[in-house]
């Protein structure tokens, strides 16, 4: 049951995934005010001159502030399409380097903590950038924490879910990012002015600071301190804070025996798939670790209590997590790979080409659906299968990416329309939230942290290369463009049904089983 503690814990960290929807989104209402200039530049004897002979503001954000900026920042295409996938480059690094680190060490409340900090920096840097080279750095330090994000929020609501609602309390993260978007959709319905533009963009600094503010006021995860030395009593404090009682004793007991069933199960899994990883090098193969309790709780405490969980290095090289990292590999690429950024980033100019006094409500529209497309999933992710939603989601965004190449193609406004407020909508009841909400159902904890790095590390990846290429693929086919997310999204769906697990309402140890010779079919 969910009570008020778990539900203020859950909504406090969501903030997180808040802001990365927020810097998604920002930069998609505004890109014609920022990246053109209507005015000639100002004569180099005169006053309000800027640096590049840039005309300048005397409104907006103050007059002592906008007056030393200038309202514009001429880009090309490229140019513009760099920046946009900075923040993929950010959050790569951030994801991979910063966010299992600090979750691990400072725990995920502390990481989230010091995480807004470059969350804060990039908001402010870019909101007052003079140039192109600001942009990037604010947008970069943005990505930092935006990767950082995308492991610390899933874990921290994987691990204070009570196992009845883990898949609606895993949603909140997706729901948290399409919110963010909307916000930030709003926001340039409004401020998308030659005067106002980088109040956008330095919302997210504010939307940081709110955060810091509410976290002292959030448990830390219990299952984190469970797996520290002498955790065990603060784990229980924590967790019958969050569930509201006294008896929490079995909750955590249970923790505890699926995580060491589940390293169990995995090594025998491996050792039957091949002799080559009977490997007497890896410590934590070695001794034939069998069901014995005992043998099994000192293995689990050798293996995460020096750091309190796994290194990206061991995670990535241990032959036990081989299979979940291809799934998890499988389905960030999957996300990606589907187009969705692509649409969400140039939703905007998508639309303009079709519909120009429209283009910015109907992303607007996009937003919203997505967002109630995204509570529904909430609803029914505990009611039907993972692996389902995935296929029915990758099958309809294919159907949806189809529709839209050939209204693009053939200049049927409404169609073009319909196709992607279709295709954002089924991505948000499979897609988007079952990539980030997988980790920790085929994965022990202590891996969680590395695990999670490394599939968010594969989403970043992928997400930069389609922001990048994006507009030039659209500029050189035009709406055919969506005909390749429509083949690409016809292969995901034939590996989704060949590789993805059904993981719901199955503990960790059970899914583990189902990739062992015996169980495959």
């Amino acid at each position: 049951m969910a009570t008020v503690a778990l539900i203020l814990n859950a909504l406090t960290v969501v903030l997180g995934s808040f802001q990365y929807g927020h810097h998604i989104g920002e930069l998609n209402s505004p890109q014609k005010v920022i990246t053109t200039c209507p005015d000639p530049p100002t004569p180099p004897n005169n006053p309000n001159t800027t640096l590049g002979g840039m005309g300048l503001s005397s409104q907006g954000l103050g007059d002592g502030l906008s007056s030393s900026l200038p309202t514009c920042i001429p880009m090309t295409n490229a140019e513009w399409s760099v920046l946009v996938a900075t923040l993929t480059l950010g959050g790569f690094i951030g994801s991979l380097f910063v966010g299992s680190r600090l979750a691990n060490r400072l725990g995920r409340r502390g990481a989230l903590m010091v995480n807004n900090a470059p969350l804060v920096l990039g908001s402010l840097t870019m909101g007052m950038a003079s140039s192109y080279g600001a942009m990037l750095l604010g947008r970069f330090l943005v990505g930092l924490g935006c990767g950082a994000v995308t492991v610390i929020v899933p874990m921290y609501l994987a691990e204070i879910s009570p196992a009845e609602l883990r898949g609606t309390l895993g949603v909140m993260n997706q729901l948290g990012i399409v919110v963010g978007i909307l916000f930030s959709q709003v926001l340039g319905l409004y401020y998308s002015t030659a005067t106002e533009w980088r109040t956008i963009l330095m919302a997210g600094a504010g939307l940081a600071v709110i955060q810091v503010f509410a976290l002292p006021f959030c448990q830390e995860s219990p299952r984190y301190l469970a797996l520290q030395p002498g955790g065990a009593l603060k784990a229980k404090k924590s967790l019958q804070v969050l569930r509201g009682r006294q008896d929490v004793a079995k909750e955590i007991r249970d923790w505890t025996r699926q995580d060491e069933r589940a390293i169990v199960a995995e090594e025998e899994g491996a050792l039957g798939a091949s002799p080559l990883l009977n490997d007497a090098s890896d410590p934590l193969l070695v001794g034939g670790y069998g069901p014995s309790g005992e043998d099994i709780q000192d293995h689990n405490s050798n293996a995460t209590h020096g750091s309190g969980g796994l290194s990206v290095v061991e995670f990535v090289t241990m032959p036990r997590y081989r299979r979940p990292l291809i799934i998890l590999s499988l389905v960030q690429l999957s996300q990606q790979l589907s187009g969705i950024n692509g649409v969400i980033f140039y939703s905007t100019a998508i639309m303009s080409q079709i519909l120009p006094s429209s283009g910015a409500m109907i992303t607007v529209y996009i937003s919203i659906v997505n967002v109630i497309m995204t509570l529904i999933a909430a609803y029914v992710m505990d009611k039907a299968g993972r692996r389902t939603l995935l296929m029915a989601s990758a099958t309809a965004m294919g159907v949806s990416s189809f529709l839209l190449a050939w209204s693009l193609n053939y200049q049927i406004p409404k169609l073009s329309a319909f196709s992607i407020i279709a295709f954002v909508a089924t991505f948000a009841i499979g897609l988007g939230p079952i990539p980030f909400l997988i980790i920790p159902e085929v994965v022990d904890t202590a891996a969680v942290a590395s695990a999670s790095a490394v599939a968010l590390s594969v989403n970043w990846t992928t997400n930069f290369i389609v922001s990048v290429m994006f507009l030039k693929l659209q500029e050189w086919w035009g709406g055919n463009v969506f005909y390749l997310f429509f083949v690409i999204l016809g292969l995901l769906t034939i590996a989704i049904n060949k590789i993805i697990p059904e993981t719901r309402g199955k503990t960790v140890e059970e899914v583990a089983k189902s990739w062992q010779p015996s169980h495959r079919h």
